[in-house]
């Protein structure tokens, strides 16, 4: 009862300060029926001596403004634009968050492969938090845009918006890995491109490995191996910060020797250059290798030197404490697998070398495996390299699932490497209509008298996921989801198999004793619209989905929530184009229900076209909110076009111009373009901003046929340097306008 009395106040306001745009008799649209009021006369025209009768112009829909919809759109959420009626501008509408200028500014500047997931990550911020990690980005220099980007667009908002996540280590974190590659011999890092240039620019690694016949050979990182496993400052549950060694760590909370510099330590400049009596130095250790691994089993590769440096510096026991930051295990000097696991991915992450976590949780037992042309088993503790059955044959243990855990807590099964006999288990769940459930929680479980986790899975966009389990065990599930649970009693699981067979599928449906939620979506007739003025102009395709999930284990879940993983997949998914107006967009953000006045979809295509009428704000959006779970990736174009004069003939062709990218763009200041003629033109040009203000208006420019170059100098209409951001350049001719956009970056 609150929300509604909170809300009709803000409908009243609404109406109250909607104005009807002003009309001129030059805009009322005459092309309709004529009803007869009074009897219709023929006036004769006044004899005006060397003129002729004036023919109208006729009128075209002209695009005004344009918003790009690459974008990644959460289950539940919706993305667009607004007309503002008493400007007669449009902005970006989002239902879950908006960039700042400094944040598109940083975005632009970013690689193009990263920048969706970098824009998603940015919109879920705080806006000062938001603009603290912009400003990060738009002051980083090359070669370290692409690294920071990639860390803070992978890293949770959770993470981000609290207190424990400083931009310094993103920056330092960056800088050491230039620092380690300046002083290593077996590796280089590569940099194709950089931010100066744009583009889709990225770094990578290339070192030196011996092959089995003992030759010398190099080997490329793939690039997103480079990112996720080696320039990741988080390695699994931990949280990226400062450490103080000195701090004992909280089982618990894992948070509470969290501690800015200099008294706090990050793992990658803190492990390399550390000093500690007789122990070795792992800057030393490192700096005498030059090759990553010799599979002919020749000595002096990185691997072994670092297995002997983690032996030399660990001793395996344990106490209460179980710390998860490498630098408080470093600094303790002993553990167990966990710790031994954590550290083993620190340092050959500090050794740049790829590295990750490999975990079965239901047989309580982790190791690594590092990349060097392909995953490696390795477990420094036991000295056991590229020997993955030595724990099904040697240790005699009979595995359920295997994975790697990935920095935002994403798991990917790896048992076929671990066991030599592997079966498959599918699971789907559908609602009670017997629809699939995408972003399903699927939890396996092995039953030894009673269920032990062993994996967990979230469904796709069919809603199935799939597990790789060992052979021989007794198989147990069950899923959550926002609407209802399977099995319906809370704690309990389905029997799967018992036991599993090698080579063998098995497949199964849960089924959810309740229908998807979906949204309300009721259809009004437009009013009616006496101006042709203003029109919104849709055009969206899902080019994939990301299955989305909670993490299981991160210690930021301490400030009391969960952050969510993405798993890209190239499958589309459906989207919903939608046109209402403000009462509309706000009981469809706060209830999923809407008043709409356009639905198109959902379909993995949406095009429409929304004419606004009179009178108030409208707003046109993609909407996922018959999405359970799953985010869908967006791409296409959102235009606000305008009823404006076109050629005075129409039986002459528009003379036309076009426009070439400006470069430099990024710009620190000016930038350049060309402008190219079919004839001799007059040109309006104006420099305006990301909200569509004028900034600077150059004067008419009368320009020959063929290419003619133009140039801002980045100032305004003041002579005043226009401060960082985007910027809109329009080029308006006789029958023919375009524009470009210029990212400014001081």
């Amino acid at each position: 009862m609150k929300k509604l009395l909170l809300v009709v106040p803000l409908f009243i306001c609404l109406a109250l300060g909607a104005q009807p745009r002003g009309l001129s008799s030059r805009e009322i649209d005459v092309s309709g029926p004529i009803s007869v009021i009074q009897p219709l006369v023929e006036l004769p025209l006044p004899s005006q001596p060397g003129h002729e009768p004036q023919t109208v112009a006729p009128k075209i829909w002209t695009p005004l403004q344009s918003f790009p919809m690459d974008v990644m759109l959460p289950a539940g959420k919706q993305i667009g634009a607004r007309f503002d009626n008493l400007s007669l501008d449009a902005e970006r509408y989002s239902g879950f968050g908006t960039l700042l200028p400094q944040s598109e500014v940083a975005v632009a500047r970013s690689p193009q492969w990263i920048r969706v997931q970098l824009q998603n990550t940015l919109n879920h911020l705080h806006p000062d938090r938001q603009l603290l990690f912009a400003e990060l980005l738009n002051n980083a220099p090359d070669p370290y845009v692409d690294e920071i980007a990639f860390c803070v667009a992978t890293a949770s908002p959770e993470y981000l918006n609290s207190s424990f996540a400083l931009p310094e280590l993103f920056l330092e974190n960056a800088q050491k890995l230039y620092e380690i590659d300046n002083e290593l011999d077996y590796v280089e890092i590569l940099d194709f491109g950089s931010s100066a240039n744009g583009g889709d620019y990225y770094s990578t690694t290339r070192y030196w490995k011996r092959d089995a016949q003992g030759q010398l050979i190099q080997i490329t990182v793939p690039r997103d191996i480079y990112y996720w496993y080696l320039v990741n400052p988080k390695i699994t549950d931990e949280i990226a910060a400062y450490i103080d060694p000195n701090i004992i760590e909280h089982n618990s909370s894992h948070s509470n020797n969290i501690a800015a510099p200099p008294e706090g330590k990050f793992w990658r400049s803190y492990i390399y250059d550390h000093v500690d009596g007789d122990y070795p130095v792992l800057r030393d250790t490192l700096t005498q290798c030059q090759s990553v691994y010799n599979r002919d089993g020749s000595p002096g590769d990185v691997i072994r030197a670092i297995t002997w440096w983690i032996n030399q510096n660990m001793s395996f026991t344990s106490n209460n404490e179980r710390p998860h930051q490498p630098v408080r295990i470093y600094q303790k000097r002993f553990g167990r697998c966990g710790e031994y696991a954590d550290l083993s991915s620190a340092v050959a992450r500090i050794a740049l070398i790829p590295c990750t976590n490999i975990s079965s949780v239901s047989t309580d037992h982790t190791w690594n495996e590092f990349w060097e042309d392909g995953w490696v088993s390795w477990e420094p503790v036991n000295n056991y390299l590229n020997n993955p059955l030595v724990y099904e044959n040697g240790w005699g243990k009979v595995f359920g699932s295997v994975f790697e855990e990935r920095s935002d807590g994403l798991f990917t099964p790896v048992t076929e490497r671990y066991s030599e006999g592997v079966a498959t288990i599918n699971i789907q769940v559908v609602d009670a209509d017997l629809q699939p459930v995408d972003g399903a929680r699927v939890v396996l479980a092995i039953f030894e008298s009673s269920p032990r986790f062993d994996n967990e899975a979230y469904t796709d966009n069919n809603g199935m996921v799939s597990f790789t389990v060992g052979e021989g065990r007794d198989y147990r599930a069950r899923t959550d989801t926002s609407f209802g649970i399977y099995p319906a009693v809370a704690g309990t699981y389905a029997q799967l198999v018992s036991p599993s067979v090698a080579g063998e599928t098995y497949s199964y449906q849960f089924q959810i004793d309740a229908p998807l939620p979906q949204p309300e979506i009721e259809m009004l007739p437009l009013p009616d619209d006496p101006v042709q003025d203003y029109m919104f102009t849709a055009n969206v395709v899902s080019t994939g989905s990301y299955i989305t999930g909670k993490s299981l284990w991160d210690d930021i879940d301490v400030l009391g929530t969960k952050p969510r993983h993405y798993k890209y997949s190239s499958e589309p998914s459906t989207v919903r184009l939608l046109g209402t107006d403000a009462d509309g967009a706000l009981f469809m953000a706060m209830y999923n229900l809407c008043y709409a006045y356009m639905n198109e979809g959902p379909h993995l295509t949406a095009n429409a076209e929304f004419n606004i009428p009179v009178g108030q704000d409208w707003y046109i959006f993609a909407d996922n909110s018959h999405q359970h779970g799953n985010t869908v990736l967006l791409s296409g174009m959102i235009e606000l076009q305008g009823w404006e004069n076109a050629v005075d003939d129409p039986q002459v062709p528009a003379a036309k111009f076009s426009l070439s990218a400006p470069a430099p763009n990024p710009t620190r200041g000016e930038t350049k373009l060309w402008i190219d003629l079919d004839t001799p033109q007059k040109l309006q040009v104006s420099i305006h901003d990301i909200r569509g203000r004028k900034i600077r208006d150059l004067d008419s420019l009368n320009l020959p046929a063929g290419q003619n170059p133009l140039v801002w100098d980045g100032l305004d209409s003041q002579g005043r340097a226009a401060s960082s951001g985007i910027y809109i350049l329009r080029v308006k001719g006789e029958e023919h306008q375009a524009s470009r956009k210029i990212v400014l970056i001081k």
